[in-house]
């Protein structure tokens, strides 16, 4: 097979549109050259890709099956585009780093700005994947620091604890529990609950705790951040419980924040790779990171 760049993104682009027209202006090319592209990759992949249905393009089945792949192709060579520009704009004074949604609000930007101050001709890439396997398998390729709810159990990462905040109960401000000093479990029995994303460690140990209790909540609302939680708990949604601190939670409107009773806590952890020596810039933002754990 001797497929082309050109033809894989004509492809992408005309399953995207659903028209040559539409798919020429994206490209920046003639009606024609989109359609020679398209002929010469069906030539090459051996089936027909597209079929017309009025003056759409409906991709076939076998087109659907492609064009997943197609996408990872044309988004990897959009990353080397990106990184040879950055390397052209910055040299080696780069930093990356990739967090979960929890951590992309308020501790990663004041970490970023922290750094900024102190190398402001740096380029930072902040990345936000939902899954905490997912951040450590991108610090094990390519980025410089991963920031999760918990200690990677690899061994080839090494970690700093940046925080280890107290669980609260987050409760609208006419809740009927609002007044009570400390909120147990029981109290919580039955409620409309708003959660974490299942695919946080955090979600996990609390509903392991309330497992064991045996104590069936509602789970009626799943976000990714604690922000998006007690903007939801404002409004009458339900009860949630969070992880974080509390001169942070205090800033929320309409909701109020209470002590919960669990031995759960939420941690905020920084690793990178022990594989990779650190570049200047991170050793530069390690100790940035480290001088906010005695602030």
């Amino acid at each position: 097979m001797n497929i082309t760049f050109r033809q894989v993104d004509a492809f992408r682009t005309v399953v995207s549109t659903g028209t040559v027209t539409e798919a020429a202006a994206m490209l920046g090319i003639s009606q024609p050259a989109v359609s020679r592209l398209i002929s010469d990759f069906e030539s090459e992949v051996g089936f027909k890709l597209f079929q017309r249905l009025g003056r759409y393009l409906m991709p076939t089945e076998e087109a659907r099956l492609l064009v997943g792949d197609v996408r990872q192709v044309i988004s990897g060579m959009e990353h080397i585009k990106e990184a040879a520009t950055e390397i052209g704009r910055f040299g080696h004074a780069r930093l990356s780093l990739v967090v979960t949604p929890a951590f992309s609000t308020q501790l990663a930007p004041d970490l970023i700005g922290s750094f900024a101050k102190a190398r402001p001709e740096a380029m930072v890439r902040m990345e936000i994947e939902p899954n905490d396997d997912t951040v450590e398998w991108m610090v094990s390729q390519s980025f410089d620091f991963g920031i999760t709810a918990s200690e990677p159990v690899n061994p080839t990462f090494q970690s700093l604890m940046l925080k280890n905040d107290h669980v609260y109960c987050i409760l609208p401000k006419n809740h009927g529990l609002a007044q009570k000093p400390l909120i147990q479990a029981h109290d919580l029995a039955g409620e409309s609950f708003i959660s974490y994303m299942p695919s946080s460690r955090f979600r996990f140990e609390t509903d392991q705790f309330f497992k064991a209790k045996g104590i069936e909540r509602q789970v009626q609302y799943e976000t990714r951040t604690t922000d998006a939680i007690c903007r939801l708990v404002a409004r009458g949604l339900g009860v949630a419980v969070v992880g974080s601190s509390k001169s942070y939670l205090d800033t929320m409107h309409d909701c109020v924040a209470l002590p919960f009773a669990a031995p759960l806590s939420f941690h905020t952890v920084l690793f990178w790779s022990r594989r990779r020596p650190l570049t200047a810039v991170a050793n530069e933002f390690l100790e940035i990171a480290q001088r906010s754990i005695n602030a």
